[in-house]
């Protein structure tokens, strides 16, 4: 008997809930549902601008990582170039293409840890980045020319 009336308390409680969670009116229901096809409709959205940045930050990776590497060949170009100085010049020379590699690698490690924090912060990092590859490659060049007119 005592088993019979744990098993119909059971039964009660869970009748009791089936039933206070039906009374929903169709307006509640409705109300319910197309805030649910809202926030899906957002969600989608939300969706596809990520897929987007995602995109648009893969491409700027690539461009990015070429420019670094084409710095990095030249500046490895222009140390084997060096060993035909005086000593005095390529100790100098040398300090400085040691800097402009060390700002190629800060680049690049930038580059490779940034971590999307929404469109504001992705559009500000890509002008700073893009500020501070264009001096690294002006830096590069005016280097070069320099070294270029000691040498003739």
């Amino acid at each position: 008997m005592n088993k019979h009336f744990v098993k119909m308390t059971v039964l009660m409680c869970i009748a009791t809930a089936v039933i206070t969670s039906c009374n929903f009116t169709t307006e509640q229901k409705a109300d319910t549902l197309e805030k649910a096809k809202a926030n899906l409709e957002e969600a989608s959205q939300d969706l596809n601008i990520a897929r987007a940045d995602s995109a648009e930050f893969a491409n700027y990776k690539i461009e990015s990582e070429k420019k670094l590497r084409e710095n990095e060949l030249l500046i490895a170009d222009m140390k084997d170039r060096m060993k035909s100085e005086r000593k005095e010049t390529r100790v100098n020379y040398k300090m400085q293409l040691d800097s402009l590699d060390m700002q190629n690698t800060q680049l690049r490690n930038d580059m490779h840890f940034y971590s999307s924090q929404g469109k504001e912060n992705w559009e500000k990092f890509k002008k700073e980045f893009n500020t501070e590859l264009d001096a690294l490659g002006k830096a590069i060049s005016q280097l070069a020319e320099r070294n270029m007119k000691k040498a003739s």
